[in-house]
C-alpha cells in the first residue's frame, strides 16, 4: 500500500467510527427503556401527539397506539390514575409515568381486565393486573408451554401479583372471569403481545 493510500485509509477511520457510534446511539435510543426514560419527564394532555403518546397508549393497553391523545386516552388515563391512587386530572406527568413504570407494558386485556409485565431483574419478569371491570375478577395468561396467573382482584384495583423467568415468551391467550373463577362467564382473547427482555421496560 502506498503512503497516499495509507493516509486515505487512516483518514476514513474516524468517519467509519462516527457512523458506528451514531448507529449504536440510535439502537440504544429505540429500546423500550430508552424510550421510557426520554418520555418520563414529558407532560402529556388532551391534544398531545407523538412518540410519547404512543408509548403511553402501548403501556396502558386497551387503546389504539395512534400517537393522538384524544378523549379515549384521557378517559383511560383518568381511570388508571384513580385506581392507582394518583390525582385524577387526565394529564400525564412524572408521577403518572413513574406509576406506569411500576407495572410495565400491557400484554393483553379483556372485559376491563389488563395484564402488565416489566423486567424485575436480569432473570425475572414481574406481572401485574388491573381490574377495571366493575366486579371482582380472576384471570389466566397463557404462553407457549405454560401459563401464569395471580390472585383474584377486586374492582378498581391494580397490583403486582407475581414473577416468571426472564426469557422470550410467545403469548397465546388471556382468559378472564368476571365474578367467580371457573364459572360459565369466562371471556377469552387471543390478541395478546409476546414479550422478552428486549420488549419490556424495567420495573420502577
Amino acid at each position: 500500500m502506498s503512503a497516499t493510500s495509507r493516509i486515505r485509509a487512516l483518514t476514513a477511520l474516524p468517519t467509519a467510527f462516527a457512523v458506528l457510534a451514531a448507529t449504536f446511539t440510535l439502537l440504544v435510543a429505540s429500546t423500550p427503556s430508552a424510550k421510557a426514560a426520554s418520555c418520563s419527564s414529558t407532560y402529556l394532555s388532551y391534544g398531545s401527539r407523538g412518540t410519547c403518546v404512543k408509548l403511553l397508549q402501548t403501556n396502558l393497553g386497551q387503546l389504539s397506539a395512534d400517537g393522538v391523545y384524544g378523549s379515549g386516552t384521557r378517559s383511560r388515563v383518568r381511570s388508571f390514575q384513580d385506581d392507582a391512587g394518583l390525582t385524577v386530572d387526565g394529564k400525564v406527568g412524572p408521577k403518572t409515568w413513574r406509576k406506569l413504570q411500576t407495572y410495565g407494558k400491557a400484554l393483553g386485556w379483556k372485559a376491563g381486565v389488563t395484564v402488565y409485565m416489566c423486567k424485575a431483574s436480569s432473570t425475572r419478569f414481574r406481572y401485574s393486573v388491573w381490574n377495571n371491570s366493575g366486579k371482582n375478577a380472576d384471570w389466566v395468561f397463557y404462553v407457549e408451554g405454560g401459563y401464569f396467573e395471580g390472585d383474584a382482584i377486586s374492582d378498581d384495583r391494580i397490583a403486582a401479583q407475581g414473577q416468571i423467568a426472564a426469557r422470550t415468551h410467545d403469548s397465546t391467550k388471556l382468559v378472564v372471569w368476571i365474578g367467580r373463577y371457573g364459572s360459565d362467564n369466562a371471556q377469552t382473547t387471543t390478541r395478546v403481545r409476546d414479550f422478552s427482555r428486549s420488549t419490556l421496560p424495567a420495573c420502577a
